[in-house]
């Protein structure tokens, strides 16, 4: 790359690096008709012929209004700013693009669908939609709650005391210790003290909340943060230094996973982050030539990134086995939330949206050892996210499964190795570490409450990349084990900003202004602009002010400014648009009781024909062994 002859903004230079910048002069359909993947954002697709796979990505489907997009909007139509406040519950925005990152990635998992999907003589044409990529990634256990009707606040926000950030003598540290036994943890590490008798039960702690983390926070504000995460964690309990970019160009654990590389633009060295996963190849195996609808997926997986991977390449048609024991049945089946609020082990909202289109095996607890090496000898790729105790305990050698030619899909919050890979987490703890949580501050520069879980359904979409790469590529016979790690994926979103922290670049936020807007009927309009657009702010602070939310944002966005309601996830669900698209569709669930259900859909169809089909969340052990990976037709 030449020397710029001006500054750099961060953003361009990590999305644009290794990839060759065509002449403005040159004909953009000779460059079409010789791929095999055109990606269009938001804009004509150039004429292509034979098996191309088109992927057009706009604000909300190539049936959806015209609109200006943009990361704001993307942010506010998608759900994800809904779950981001301040002090005050006013939406804060995500910084960077965040929103479009995410979309970005959907893309890459749609275009590997329509290479499956290809033949040898007409194109593929793929519509992304970045309303429900953002909805997808960033959403997906708040509509959960909506669908399934589950009380109390859904995500991140049912978490009980002590949930949230504290303040150190050196920054800021993420604690989470929700589970009873995170709490005894917790206790254990201050010493066992005084003032928390009384508190074993989840409902004392929520009522005490404020007792609890004062407390937290008399014993973290005399500590550094990484000192208070290490205690912690030695103790079972969910905990991660608040990182800023700069800090994650010192982390121990992307030095170990050598994470970091150095890219040179002009004169300076810039730092920038590799891929969030690490692949460790094997041997050859039996040859593969049948693509996605031909593959054999094994699961050891609970909670949600693990469980998504899954749901999202069985809807792409892969054959899902889910192997559960009915000792250590997942949490989204034993502790909910559930449908109605009524307990049962397939009344789990958050475990439908995670685990539709596969089935479900029990394994005997007296013969797990046995059960799970059946199933995995007939795999073509082992999913787990249940970590190296678990499977050593289970006989699961991933590199013995590399070597037999079978592709190993490792989900973690840090990586398998390392100095944090034993660290416990949930999303939040990986977006604090990964740098997110720390630059999601509101206007008064104290950090938000980040709600979203974005990092699990974001890291899915990711290993269901890596592994569709696979199976449709050259080398589906090649065994591998890919650690992938959920901090690093998340880092990825606001990976600019380390960049902009190791070199002179123009941070990527400089010319660009997002504000919310309180409407007349008590609704937020968000709105984005750039310093090359004359927008007066009191005067938009009027408008917006005096008129009701839907029709100040229509009439905003006709005039070509990016402007968009704030939509929750309740309104999202009764949104005419995505109903009109069955992004939401009704499916028979399994509760009896129950009898239909809906699910979250992918983000993307095929041109000319409707949503992509998705069959229920399994029925625990609803498959027998003897018929794990026969093909069914639906």
């Amino acid at each position: 790359m030449a020397a710029p002859e001006g500054p750099v903004a961060a953003v361009d230079f990590v999305l644009d690096r290794r990839k060759r910048i065509l002449d403005p002069a040159a004909d953009p359909a000779q460059h079409a008709r010789d791929a095999d993947i055109v990606i269009v954002d938001g804009t004509a697709a150039p004429p292509v012929d034979g098996p191309t796979v088109v992927v057009t990505l706009t604000p909300f489907g190539a049936d959806g209004p015209p609109h200006p997009g943009g990361e704001l909007v993307a942010q506010a139509s998608g759900g994800l700013l809904a779950t981001i406040e301040d002090g005050d519950g006013r939406p804060v925005p995500a910084p960077g693009y965040v929103a479009l990152k995410s979309a970005g990635a959907v893309a890459a998992l749609a275009a590997l669908h329509g290479l499956d999907r290809r033949d040898s003589s007409t194109p593929v044409r793929v519509d992304v939609s970045i309303q429900e990529a953002v909805i997808y990634t960033s959403a997906l256990p708040e509509c959960a709650h909506v669908m399934y009707r589950c009380p109390g606040r859904a995500g991140s926000g049912r978490y009980l005391a002590p949930s949230g950030v504290f303040a150190c003598r050196d920054g800021l540290v993420r604690i989470t210790a929700v589970e009873n036994h995170q709490w005894r943890g917790l206790l254990a590490a201050f010493g066992q003290p005084e003032w928390a008798a009384g508190l074993d039960d989840r409902p004392a702690r929520i009522e005490n909340a404020g007792l609890i983390n004062a407390k937290v926070t008399e014993w973290t504000r005399d500590r550094d943060k990484a000192e208070c995460a290490a205690i912690l964690q030695a103790n079972g309990v969910p905990s991660t230094p608040v990182n800023l970019p700069g800090e994650l160009l010192m982390s121990p654990q992307l030095a170990h996973r050598k994470s970091l590389t150095t890219a040179r633009i002009g004169d300076r060295d810039v730092t920038v982050l590799g891929p969030p996963w690490r692949t460790d190849l094997g041997d050859s195996g039996q040859r593969r030539t049948d693509g996605l609808r031909g593959l054999r997926i094994a699961e050891l997986t609970h909670v949600l990134a693990g469980p998504i991977v899954g749901s999202l390449l069985g809807a792409m048609g892969a054959t899902v086995v889910r192997l559960e024991d009915p000792d250590r049945l997942d949490i989204y089946r034993r502790s909910g939330p559930f449908a109605d609020g009524i307990a049962g082990l397939e009344r789990g909202a958050y475990y439908a949206v995670a685990n539709h289109s596969k089935r479900s095996v029990l394994i005997d607890p007296d013969h797990a050892i046995d059960d799970v090496a059946a199933a995995l000898s007939q795999a073509d790729v082992v999913i787990e996210n249940v970590g190296s105790s678990r499977l050593n305990r289970l006989n699961v050698s991933p590199e013995q499964l590399a070597a037999s030619g079978r592709l190993v899909m490792r989900v973690s919050g840090f990586g398998s190795d390392g100095p944090l890979a034993g660290y416990r987490v949930y999303a939040n703890n990986v977006q604090s570490y990964g740098g997110l949580a720390g630059l999601t501050t509101g206007d008064d520069g104290k950090p938000a409450r980040l709600g979203t879980v974005l990092a699990d359904p974001l890291s899915s979409v990711v290993a269901a990349v890596v592994i569709a790469a696979w199976a449709v590529g050259p080398r589906a016979d090649t065994g591998a084990v890919v650690d992938l790690s959920m901090s690093e994926v998340v880092a990825y979103t606001v990976a600019e900003y380390l960049a902009a922290a190791s070199a002179e670049l123009v941070d990527s936020d400089s010319a660009v202004r997002r504000a919310v807007y309180r409407s007349a009927d008590e609704r937020w309009v968000a709105v984005e602009s750039t310093d090359d657009e004359s927008i007066d702010t009191a005067e938009l602070t009027a408008q917006i002010g005096s008129s009701r939310a839907e029709v100040i944002a229509t009439k905003l966005a006709a005039t070509g400014v990016r402007a968009a309601v704030v939509r929750s996830a309740d309104e999202l669900v009764g949104d005419p648009h995505l109903a009109a698209r069955g992004f939401f569709p009704e499916i028979a669930h399994p509760d009896p009781d129950l009898r239909t259900g809906r699910l979250v859909g992918l983000p993307w169809r095929f041109a000319g024909a409707g949503p992509l089909p998705l069959t229920p969340p399994p029925a625990l052990g609803s498959t027998p062994s003897s018929a794990l990976y026969e093909r069914t037709t639906v």
